[in-house]
């Protein structure tokens, strides 16, 4: 008899999980994808849209009904209720049971959080909002830009750091640079901390080299926007005249109510395989049949920090979970693993960026590297925009 794989979440990990699903089981195994959205939306492109090299929505997003495989069940509705135990899912739309459970529900971002975020800050991470922020980069004519992450973690770490480069390459290519200060205010005590001290400076100095102001450990506790102020924890105050924010994250609310999440505020996930945690430190598992991709995942390494949010992981792991349901569903036994290995491409404006590659399961240090910024850089981030090719007709 045919099984049912449910995947909550059609965004990067879960498609990519779906699609991969897909091509390793035949026709009478069912793939279903639960999103609430009804669209899908490429989340690196975004920096390109606030630099005007890309348009929104036209470059940046898809509706889910064009996905090219017919054979992926995608039930755009609201999951209400997950019981892990019994793989069955409520949602807005009815109730369904599944022999194989994907959580792939990502982080989501709550400005709400930092009072004065949403009427006053441009938020970074909404696709619609790096429009706006577009024209008003457009429109600003010198000043004081000031860039801040509200909490960690956040998905794409990388990503203030070169929304500060992209927009000082911009002020300078209009001929702006001498009269915009740019300044970026993170609670991080150095740029991607888990990628080391190395690395975090190698970034801080692609930062500060462009004269761009960088002031680590300092968390923002509200924006006064009749004054034009950011307030940080101490009463610590900025003035600003352009305000752009990466806004909280937090694990979705169904997955806490579920019970599924520790106290890293996201669910305990085991590093190779991806099933949930019973014991963290004895990489004992629970849940048969229960796999976390991507943001919703709490991966601890080596060094004691947990693995990064972000895309490439969450497709890789994807490849991994794909690979053991099918293996499960023939019979055979699963044998692929996360490895932690991953790259990822650092814009650093005038039409370059710097890979960063390496191992972040490595001991007793993830091994990192970034390579200087260049062109080819850049042209490797794009292939991440094949995603939009290949995914939909």
């Amino acid at each position: 008899m045919g099984k049912t794989i449910l995947v909550l979440g059609g965004g990067w990990g879960g498609l990519a999980v779906a699609f991969r699903l897909r091509g390793q089981l035949g026709p009478e195994h069912r793939v279903v994808v639960i999103e609430k959205n009804d669209k899908f939306s490429l989340g690196p492109v975004n920096l390109w849209v606030m630099t005007g090299d890309r348009k929104y929505p036209d470059d940046v997003e898809r509706p889910l009904s064009a996905l090219a495989r017919q054979d992926i069940e995608w039930l755009q509705a609201e999951v209400t209720r997950i019981d892990p135990e019994n793989k069955t899912v409520h949602t807005s739309a009815g109730t369904l049971t599944g022999d194989y459970l994907v959580i792939a529900l990502g982080a989501e971002s709550y400005p709400e959080g930092v009072p004065g975020f949403a009427p006053h800050a441009h938020n970074l991470f909404d696709a619609a909002g790096a429009a706006r922020l577009h024209d008003a980069l457009q429109q600003f004519n010198g000043g004081k830009i000031v860039i801040f992450v509200s909490n960690t973690p956040f998905r794409c770490p990388p990503a203030p750091y070169e929304a500060a480069l992209l927009i000082e390459s911009m002020m300078r290519q209009r001929g702006l640079g001498e009269k915009t200060e740019i300044h970026l205010y993170t609670p991080e005590s150095q740029p991607m901390p888990v990628a080391g001290p190395e690395i975090g400076a190698m970034l801080r100095q692609m930062v500060e080299g462009r004269g761009i102001k960088y002031h680590p450990n300092e968390k923002v506790m509200r924006i006064d926007g009749a004054s034009k102020k950011i307030v940080f924890e101490g009463d610590k105050e900025s003035n600003y005249d352009l305000l752009i924010g990466v806004p909280p994250h937090r694990a979705p609310r169904v997955i806490v109510e579920a019970g599924l999440t520790d106290s890293s505020g996201y669910i305990p996930t085991h590093p190779q395989n991806l099933r949930v945690l019973a014991d963290v430190e004895e990489l004992e598992t629970r849940l048969p049949g229960v796999f976390v991709i991507g943001d919703s995942a709490s991966i601890m390494l080596l060094n004691l920090k947990p693995l990064p949010k972000a895309g490439v992981f969450a497709e890789e792991q994807a490849a991994a979970v794909a690979s053991n349901i099918a293996s499960d569903i023939r019979g055979e036994a699963p044998r692929a693993v996360f490895d932690g290995k991953g790259v990822c491409y650092i814009e650093a404006g005038d039409g370059m960026a710097a890979e960063g590659s390496g191992n972040f399961y490595a001991y007793p240090v993830p091994r990192i590297s970034i390579n200087p910024p260049s062109v080819a850089g850049h042209k490797a981030k794009e292939e991440f925009e094949k995603l939009l090719k290949t995914w939909f007709v």
